[in-house]
């Protein structure tokens, strides 16, 4: 397999486990890579603990037996991590490897992958309401020229990408700046629409822009299935 010839599913699941077992088991015959933004995480049991009587929590978040999971910070902790990355173990001979020492971030998947004599990077991204993330990576990124993909929740709502939105972000920029620097342009959805509606039933009210994509390949070469949630 080459590089051109991946196909890449993005979604932020706002932390629902049973969403991402169904995309894992749904998708394990005709996805390579599934880039997963909010994740859930259950309580598994508590452990003991010098300083809580309860115990300190251990947790989890889901896997699957055909899948490897990379997770830029032990679930476990309480201030988890906000995106993960599983990789089809049928791509077990391109060397997927988490790349903590390029952005070492708990919302931040690089990865680094091989294809033929070529190193190349996939980006996974969630990015808060206040940008920590995206103005973290245009401080700290390096020369990953290689990088395919870089995909996420990016918290940014624009007319650039969403039509029917009449507002320009001032994150925008900065998005396009990073995205210029790694030698990508916006990548277009498949199936065009909003991207964003209101969350219903949300603990906190507000929006959120999903699933922005750039890249540095064409749809033509680029299988990117892109799923809006919210």
């Amino acid at each position: 397999m080459i590089k051109e010839t991946l196909k890449i599913f993005s979604q932020n699941v706002r932390k629902n486990k049973t969403l991402i077992n169904t995309i894992l088991e749904n998708n394990k015959n005709n996805m390579d890579i599934i880039l997963i933004q909010e994740l859930p995480k259950s309580l598994i049991r508590h452990v003991l603990s010098h300083t809580d009587l309860i115990g300190d929590p251990i947790y989890s978040i889901p896997n699957h037996p055909d899948w490897t999971l990379f997770i830029g910070q032990d679930p476990a902790q309480e201030s988890y991590a906000q995106v993960a990355t599983y990789v089809n173990k049928k791509l077990l001979k391109m060397r997927f490897t988490l790349r903590l020492n390029i952005i070492n971030h708990r919302d931040v998947n690089v990865l680094v992958f091989h294809s033929g004599q070529h190193i190349n990077y996939i980006i996974n991204v969630y990015s808060d309401d206040n940008q920590s993330v995206l103005h973290t990576l245009n401080r700290n990124i390096v020369d990953l020229n290689d990088t395919v993909v870089m995909t996420g929740d990016f918290n940014i709502r624009d007319n650039d990408w969403d039509p029917n939105y009449p507002h320009y972000s001032t994150h925008t920029e900065d998005l396009f700046t990073l995205a210029e620097s790694l030698g990508l342009d916006l990548l277009p959805p498949i199936n065009p629409g909003p991207t964003s509606v209101r969350a219903t039933g949300a603990q906190t009210p507000g929006e959120s822009s999903v699933n922005i994509t750039v890249s540095g390949y064409d749809t033509t070469y680029l299988q990117e299935n892109s799923q809006r949630i919210r």
